[in-house]
């Protein structure tokens, strides 16, 4: 009877195995698995779903768990949720720019400010680029607290198998 291979993270696997702070040869003891099999696996990725539930089982997550998403649009919604705060400082930092371009230095050298504004079709350069810039900021402070649960969540799995 042929296996079918499965594509796992090998990233999560080797978080994991770190997490527990075991060598590929405990992992390889505490899964039933051969060393080889283990170090297959963290350099390809690919398992088949027999190696699969054996390295769910240690680890006390599901086989889901462990696989690599294909799914394009994951792939895209977390590089987008990811980077947004990046792309809004990006966007605060060209409204800051244009506003000392065509506001602030035409008036230090002598422009009428308010006249400066009327040329520019009364544009609120510092309003879209603080708002941009506080956007960016709960962005950036999402995407930390994202990444801590992710994390406080591997730990604490890792921690419920050693227990």
């Amino acid at each position: 009877m042929m296996s079918r291979d499965v594509k796992l993270d090998k990233n999560i696997i080797q978080k994991l195995r770190a997490i527990k702070c075991w060598s590929q040869e405990e992992l390889a003891v505490a899964s039933g698995l051969s060393v080889r099999t283990i170090q297959r696996v963290e350099k390809s990725g690919t398992a088949s779903i027999e190696t699969t539930k054996a390295l769910a089982s240690v680890f006390a997550v599901s086989p889901d768990e462990l696989q690599l998403s294909q799914k394009l649009e994951n792939v895209t919604f977390h590089f987008i949720c990811k980077y947004t705060w990046l792309f809004t400082f990006a966007l605060s930092s060209l409204f800051f720019g244009l506003w000392i371009v065509d506001i602030l230095i035409p008036t230090l050298k002598g422009a009428d400010f308010n006249q400066q504004y009327e040329i520019h079709g009364n544009f609120r350069y510092l309003d879209f680029g603080g708002i941009s810039f506080f956007v960016g900021f709960l962005c950036l402070a999402l995407n930390v607290f994202v990444e801590y649960l992710n994390k406080k969540k591997l730990i604490k799995s890792a921690s419920y198998v050693s227990h």
